[in-house]
């Protein structure tokens, strides 16, 4: 018998959630038991991943830590000498990666470098798109050459993944447009202008074919291999500042206070975007063009949603939404063991 657990993508198609959805469900070795395209999305689609870059690029900064260019708790002024000041000398690639800075989530017009600290270093954990500008800017500092680059080479090529950061005009075509995108400055949509995607912006620039994300999610699920050492992975996997309290500001009614290094974990907070049926040892993230994906490793099960709908309306924690696509897929896919 087929299985369907994703036959709900085709129900968020019909009722106009979203023009174009594709999902995967990975089981403990990485490969797709089961797959869907929904709406005008297709296997050659390139999704805007928005804060799905953040784990991405977090898996580069590991790598980078491995090859002993950059170190999790060096102080990030090192490298970086304007955050030398009596707030933000004592921030960390440890704080940043685990959103933990102190750093607000986004400040517009103001250069990554000047941002000032919310919160000390280590005391509150509040989600911050400015920390991934600052990753970015540590990785350029230890390797000498654009983040980006480093990106793809430690990443992006050696994954086989389909896809890019920044957005190359040659695949533009390929790259869906996200409704209701937000903007990122007057007059400049996210996701979508032509200047916001040759930019590849560390907090959430990446674009992606639903295989290629498939691939990050069955490196959570294997430990980390073949990019990361398994200790390296247990940091990623491991909550770090433990018991600080905060979480992701822009969307209050969620509560998600326990992250890795690159991602969340689900822990025992709620409510959480993946809902209840996944296990506490849940490693996930959300992007805010539609995306979604977790690698429950009690289960030894992935999902990756990728859509092209922008979450400022909620669409995607409306009822039906990714709460009930991942219980569904728990219940089709996933006993524990």
């Amino acid at each position: 018998m087929p299985r369907m657990a994703l036959e709900a993508i085709d129900r968020w198609a019909a009722e106009g959630r979203a023009d174009a959805i594709a999902a995967a469900v990975l089981d403990r070795h990485g490969t797709a038991v089961e797959r869907r395209f929904a709406g005008f999305a297709g296997e050659r689609s390139l999704f805007a991943l928005a804060s799905l870059t953040k784990p991405v690029v977090a898996l580069a900064a590991l790598v980078a830590v491995e090859e002993g260019v950059l170190e999790l708790d060096a102080p990030a002024y090192a490298l970086l000498p304007a955050l030398d000041d009596a707030d933000r000398r004592s921030i960390t690639l440890r704080h940043l990666l685990s959103q933990a800075s102190g750093l607000p989530e986004s400040v517009r017009g103001t250069p990554p470098l000047e941002v000032e600290l919310k919160y000390p270093p280590g005391t509150h954990r509040a989600y911050s798109n400015e920390g991934y500008h600052l990753i970015g800017l540590l990785l350029e500092a230890a390797t000498e050459m654009p983040f980006q680059r480093y990106i793809t080479d430690a990443v992006i090529r050696p994954l086989g993944m389909d896809a890019f950061l920044p957005l190359p005009e040659a695949e533009q075509g390929r790259a869906l447009e996200v409704r209701d995108p937000g903007l990122s400055s007057p007059g400049v949509p996210l996701f979508n202008a032509p200047q916001w995607r040759r930019r590849g912006n560390a907090a959430g620039g990446m674009f992606a074919s639903l295989d290629a994300y498939a691939r990050v999610v069955a490196l959570l699920l294997g430990g980390g291999a073949p990019l990361l050492h398994r200790d390296t992975w247990s940091e990623l996997a491991s909550v770090q500042f433990p018991g600080i309290p905060g979480g992701l500001e822009s969307f209050p009614k969620l509560h998600c206070p326990d992250w890795g290094a690159g991602v969340n974990i689900r822990g025992t907070g709620g409510p959480h975007w993946a809902g209840d049926a996944v296990s506490e040892s849940t490693l996930s993230h959300f992007g805010a063009s539609g995306t979604l994906m977790w690698a429950d490793l009690e289960r030894g099960l992935g999902l990756v949603c990728l859509a092209n709908r922008g979450t400022y309306s909620g669409w995607m924690l409306a009822e039906g939404g990714w709460t009930k696509l991942s219980g569904e897929v728990i219940a089709e896919h996933g006993a524990p063991g």
